[in-house]
C-alpha cells in the first residue's frame, strides 16, 4: 500500500464577507519608500524592519565613502596630467581626459584625429578640416606627457581607480533603491506577519491515503 504526502495551497479566507482595504498598509508602504524598514516597524514586525534600515544605513555609508574616494581620485588625476602634461584641467569634457590616458601629446591625438576624417571625408578637403578643427585640440588644450610612465602608472591608474569606485556607487545606488522597494512590496502584501505555525498545517487526507500538507497563504 502506497502512502502520498500531498502538498495543497490554500487562500485562507477569515469570513465570508470581504474586508475593506486597511489604510495603514499604505502608510506602512509609503514610510517604507521613503525609509526601508519603517513600514515594517511601524506594523510590528520589528525584526525585518531593523535588517532593511541597517542595511540601509550600511549602503549609505559605503554610497558616501565611495563617493568621496571617486572624486578624490579624479582630482588627483587632473593634478597629476596638469603638473605632468600641461593639461588644461579647467575642461570639463569627459573625452579630453580619456585622450590624455591614451596619447602622449595633444599632436598625437590631433594626427590620429586628421587620419579619422581623412577615412571620413576621402573626397571633401573642406569636410576634412572642418571635421579636425571640431574634434582635435588646439591652443590652450594641448598637453604633452613628460614620460610614458607617469602617463600609464600614475595618470591611468589613478583614473582607473576612480572608474572602479565609481561603478561601486552605481551597485550601491541601485541597492538602495531595490531596498526601498522591497521593503514597500512587504509592507503591501506580507503584513501583518503570519507565525509559521498558522500558515503550515497537517491533515489526513483519506482519499489519497496519506497525510494532505495546506500551505495557507
Amino acid at each position: 500500500m502506497s502512502f502520498i504526502i500531498t502538498f495543497i495551497i490554500v487562500s485562507s479566507v477569515p469570513s465570508v464577507e470581504k474586508s475593506p482595504p486597511n489604510p495603514a498598509i499604505g502608510k506602512a508602504a509609503v514610510a517604507s519608500l521613503i525609509l526601508p524598514g519603517t513600514g515594517q516597524l511601524i506594523s510590528g514586525v520589528r525584526n525585518r524592519g531593523e535588517a532593511m534600515l541597517w542595511m540601509d544605513g550600511v549602503m549609505w555609508v559605503g554610497w558616501a565613502g565611495f563617493s568621496w574616494y571617486r572624486n578624490s581620485k579624479e582630482e588627483d588625476a587632473r593634478l597629476i596630467a596638469k603638473k605632468f602634461a600641461g593639461a588644461n584641467i579647467s575642461i570639463k569634457n569627459p573625452q579630453y581626459y580619456r585622450a590624455l590616458e591614451r596619447y602622449k601629446s595633444s599632436s598625437e591625438y590631433n594626427e590620429d584625429i586628421r587620419r579619422v576624417a581623412r577615412e571620413l571625408y576621402p573626397d571633401d578637403p573642406d569636410a576634412q578640416r572642418r571635421y579636425y578643427e571640431s574634434h582635435g585640440y588646439f591652443g590652450e588644450q594641448e598637453w604633452n606627457w613628460s614620460s610614458d610612465s607617469i602617463r600609464i602608472y600614475s595618470y591611468w591608474q589613478t583614473r582607473r581607480a576612480a572608474r572602479a569606485a565609481g561603478m561601486t556607487v552605481s551597485f550601491l545606488t541601485a541597492g538602495l533603491v531595490l531596498n526601498r522597494l522591497i521593503s514597500a512590496f512587504d509592507c503591501l502584501f506580507f503584513l501583518p506577519e503570519q507565525p509559521l505555525s498558522k500558515r503550515v498545517e497537517v491533515k489526513p487526507a483519506p482519499a489519497d491515503f496519506g497525510l494532505a500538507l495546506y500551505w495557507h497563504f
